[in-house]
């Protein structure tokens, strides 16, 4: 005759879903806290507009930088005035239809600004932007 209780093996079940739970909350609470700012490496005080800027733009576009000294700056890479039209062309790879925006800072001379214009037209880069901030928005 055996005296001694039954032991029953529990079976050992980890429950997850508290954790998985927590993982998504945390989650979810870095992306709201996190600020997607587009920064760039030319800190330039560009002018204040009113204008909204194109949200149905799908293409990446060529920008071209003017610092307040004048320097030239092609996607970031400083370019000389005898280059602009040669680095320009290699940039945009022969492609008309490139977006160019142009990220003047708003000390620029626009004798700069009209530079670049100019050699944007004549190697037929037509779709052209000024980047600008929006008004009352902190630079």
């Amino acid at each position: 005759m055996n005296l001694r209780p039954r032991r029953h093996k529990l079976d050992l079940v980890v429950d997850i879903t508290p954790l998985i739970d927590v993982v998504f909350l945390m989650l979810i609470f870095f992306m709201v806290s996190t600020s997607f700012n587009v920064a760039t490496a030319l800190k330039l005080d560009l002018p204040s507009s009113h204008a909204k800027p194109d949200a149905k733009a799908k293409q990446h576009p060529l920008v071209v930088a003017i610092k307040a000294d004048g320097s030239l700056f092609v996607d970031g890479k400083a370019v000389a005035d005898h280059d602009l039209h040669g680095r320009l062309l290699a940039a945009s790879k022969g492609d008309a239809t490139r977006r160019v925006v142009v990220r003047a800072d708003s000390e620029a001379r626009h004798k700069r600004v009209v530079l670049v214009l100019d050699a944007l037209q004549q190697i037929g880069l037509n779709r052209i932007g000024i980047a600008t901030i929006p008004e009352g928005a902190a630079p």
